[in-house]
């Protein structure tokens, strides 16, 4: 039978940052109506145990854009991800790879934009990331170390619990994170969980990295993650985070128990970068300047599989002040793909 999490419902910018200021701001709601009507005949509490090629599931409201007020056309934030991958809707994703044949790794790079002009109710998470599909009641699976400006998710209480908290940050700041949701079968409520590595601060210009490798544990007898934020020529100032299990072992024990990263759900990932910006309102609220994006995946193994060769801004076009441009180049076992963002 079918599940909740086995729709091809769509993922939106939204859905990955909508855990982002739940408590902090009202938004606007967006429904996905194939999806709702068969939700409306399913319960919400099954198990996610069906692969889905990390599409994410859509079963509440979605957040859109801020947009700013007027004639304008311009709003808070864009993407850019590969061509009929989840946000537009579609299946397009990446293998992580495996022990045997090889792992498929993500290194990015981006310029640290200048500060905008008025920093007052912003909040922005400027990032590169993969997500995965969810087992049991996983409802969400994210890796996004980000760049951060303003009142931010930006700490976890560590385990068990991995409860997530804000702050504000009024000078760039960065950390390694993952951010998972989980479905609560007590309160039948869907809850949201965060691992933060260290947090360091960034100057204006500088050029950040953005990794995500896995390697085989001999302990664990299975594959497990490694995410690092730092930047690019100064190991002083990296942030680290080692993720061994999906949701850091919260569902080990779930009745549908998520154990490894080998597991069948985990097998394929999905790639954006984005700018998501909230309160940003108006130029003044914008960032001072644009950035570069560099976003490098290398296959690990001899088993090679096709490059998606477009990739498009999958969220923000034609409804943002930015100009972008996107362009990728391949071999046989490397692609680059560069995002250019700039404002007038």
């Amino acid at each position: 039978a079918i599940t909740p999490y086995q729709l091809p419902c769509l993922s939106t910018f939204g859905d990955l940052g909508k855990h982002k200021r739940v408590f902090e701001m009202s938004y606007h709601s967006r429904t996905n109506l194939q999806c709702v009507a068969t939700l409306l005949l399913t319960a919400i509490s099954v198990p996610a145990t069906g692969f889905h090629d990390c599409v994410q599931h859509q079963n509440r409201q979605s957040r859109r854009f801020e947009r700013t007020p007027g004639n304008s056309s311009c709003q808070g934030g864009l993407c850019v991800g590969m061509h009929n991958g989840p946000h537009e809707g579609g299946p397009a994703s990446y293998p992580v790879g495996s022990k045997d044949d090889g792992y498929t790794s993500l290194y990015s790079t981006m310029t640290v934009p200048k500060y905008p002009k008025v920093q007052d109710g912003i909040t922005y998470y400027i990032w590169t990331d993969i997500f995965f599909g969810d087992m049991g009641y996983g409802r969400m699976n994210q890796f996004v170390p980000q760049l951060l400006l303003g009142s931010v998710l930006d700490s976890s209480s560590g385990p068990p619990d991995y409860t997530p908290s804000w702050h504000v940050h009024n000078t760039w700041t960065f950390g390694a994170h993952y951010f998972f949701e989980v479905y609560n079968a007590s309160t039948t409520k869907t809850d949201a969980h965060a691992a933060y590595g260290k947090l360091f601060p960034a100057d204006v210009g500088e050029m950040l990295f953005i990794s995500f490798e896995q390697e085989y544990s001999e302990a664990l007898k299975a594959s497990t993650w490694t995410l690092k934020m730092g930047i690019v020529g100064d190991d002083s100032r990296v942030s680290v985070l080692h993720v061994d299990r999906p949701y850091m072992g919260i569902g080990i024990d779930w009745p549908t128990p998520a154990r490894t990263w080998d597991e069948v759900n985990y097998t394929r990932m999905c790639i954006n970068s984005c700018w998501e910006l909230y309160g940003a309102v108006d130029m003044d609220h914008m960032p001072g300047s644009g950035s570069t994006y560099h976003m490098y995946v290398q296959q690990g193994g001899a088993k090679h599989f096709p490059w998606v060769t477009q990739w498009d801004e999958d969220e923000g076009a034609n409804r943002t002040c930015a100009t972008s441009r996107i362009s990728q180049s391949n071999n046989a076992t490397t692609q680059e793909i560069v995002w250019k963002i700039s404002y007038p």
